[in-house]
């Protein structure tokens, strides 16, 4: 029989050594396929035909792992150049790279918009941002302030619009949930009732799809642009 491929069933040939970027790639891969709950250096190991201390070796922890992953997503956006572009133009089209990003990797949409990273590799991310809210004319404490705001907003929603049901929960809930929400009571909840129709799954709290199957254009572009009236009328009070 002839060596093994390197595949799953067999381990990495010696003269194939094995990279960082490998790691990486392989393991943004696998979360994207089975979910981040499913990564452990062991299956990731096997999916690679590899030895979990080779993992190790390169990545640290798993943690490390899942933090250079999650940065992996940032890199991959090719951030439009800084100079010739309206700093709130470039900020626009950021937030939409950032999200167009999130949706390629939902997975990882947890890890990006709720948890603190253990490395310094999405520093040149934040660079950018902080040069360009410096050029509009941020600075002090209010630079803090605006950068949390933009980098919270974009990260923050994103995550909220492609939250996903945890796995536990029983099929053909979906249909419980929206005939129960259409019961509700119009003297306790008129407001709700009124608008539900225009409400029910297509707005926080009272849908059952998720923003990976039904993605939230409209509300989104309808953030962007109060976070930039926003903005814009905290460089007037200046």
């Amino acid at each position: 029989m002839g060596e093994s491929s390197g595949r799953r069933g067999g381990r990495r040939a010696a003269r194939n050594p094995l990279s960082r970027a490998e790691v990486i790639d392989a393991a943004l891969r696998y979360v994207d396929l089975h979910g981040l709950d499913a990564l452990t250096m062991r299956a990731l190991a096997t999916e690679m035909g590899v030895y979990p201390t080779a993992l190790y070796w390169h990545t640290g922890t798993k943690a490390q792992l899942v933090a250079a992953v999650s940065a992996r997503v940032l890199e991959d956006i090719v951030l439009p150049a800084d100079h010739g572009m309206a700093w709130d133009e470039w900020l626009t089209e950021v937030a939409r790279l950032c999200r167009q990003a999130m949706h390629r990797h939902p997975n990882l949409a947890p890890i990006l918009g709720s948890q603190l990273v253990v490395s310094t590799t999405a520093v040149p991310f934040a660079e950018r941002v902080v040069g360009v809210l410096e050029r509009a004319g941020f600075s002090g404490r209010d630079l803090v302030e605006v950068y949390n705001a933009v980098v919270g907003f974009v990260l923050g929603w994103v995550t909220l619009e492609l939250s996903s049901v945890p796995a536990d929960v029983e099929e053909g809930w979906q249909k419980e949930y929206a005939a129960q929400l259409r019961t509700v009571n119009p003297n306790t909840f008129p407001a709700l009732t009124r608008n539900l129709s225009l409400l029910e799954n297509n707005a926080f709290l009272v849908r059952w799809d998720s923003g990976r199957d039904r993605p939230m254009d409209g509300s989104f572009e309808t953030a962007l642009e109060l976070l930039l009236l926003g903005l814009h009328a905290k460089l007037t009070a200046q």
